[in-house]
């Protein structure tokens, strides 16, 4: 077995220190994603309202963008797990259970509230901005504009803003977002469109001072993107 290898087992192991720093966690789950997968994430960037995914997806981005070599990540990884009380040679008090690879370097597997990330206003410690998953209850239909723009309920929305001519289409939400923001975030290509032509202002910042387009572009949805530049 690689050093690398029984380096994952001992983290794995039941027996192995619990109650890490979500820091830590993100970047163990980064490093394993990089050695194990590939140097960069394979998919978009997940929405602001999947925290724990933002959050594992940009600790992935880290971790390619600080190492130039698989080598490199490895060496940084056993150095925490070395940090964490891992050696090599070291035999397992039992044998680490058989996991699946999501779940084996799954960054919130601990009750420790306190680490899981919330929506910041500023720095973010390097592993991007997110919201809290209450912030608007995925299972609920929610017909306000914001939250059909979430849920890419176009005909909804369509028919909100023709109902109702006081509908402000640039109104904020709870955490800052207008109804432009979130779509973009999402991906949402139709309903980015449906609020550009109901005047929607591509230019409002959110609380982190971002606009659409710059969520849109953090999120990888080009389309959007060029939508968005060309509505200016």
């Amino acid at each position: 077995m690689s050093h690398f290898n029984a380096a994952v087992a001992y983290l794995s192991n039941p027996s192995s220190p619990s109650n890490l720093a979500s820091t830590v966690k993100l970047e163990l789950y980064g490093l394993f994603k990089y050695i194990t997968v590939s140097p960069l994430p394979t998919a978009s960037r997940p929405s602001i309202f999947d925290f724990t995914g933002r959050a594992k997806w940009d600790a992935w981005a880290a971790a390619g963008n600080a190492y130039k070599t698989k080598a490199d990540a490895e060496e940084r990884y056993l150095e925490i797990a070395r940090s964490l009380g891992w050696s090599e040679g070291a035999v397992l008090a039992q044998p680490p259970r058989v996991e699946t690879e999501a779940e084996e370097h799954d960054i919130w597997d601990s009750d420790d509230d306190e680490n899981k990330p919330t929506k910041s206003s500023g720095d973010s410690g390097g592993f991007g901005n997110s919201v809290s998953a209450m912030a608007r209850g995925e299972d609920e239909h929610d017909t306000s504009i914001h939250g059909l723009a979430v849920s890419n309920d176009l005909q909804g929305l369509g028919s909100l803003l023709q109902k109702d001519s006081s509908v402000d289409v640039n109104a904020r939400d709870d955490f800052g977002y207008t109804p432009l923001h979130l779509a973009s975030d999402r991906g949402h290509f139709s309903v980015v469109e449906l609020l550009l032509d109901k005047g929607a202002d591509r230019a409002i910042k959110d609380e982190d001072d971002l606009s659409a387009i710059e969520l849109a572009q953090a999120a990888g949805h080009e389309r959007i993107v060029q939508l968005l530049e060309s509505s200016g």
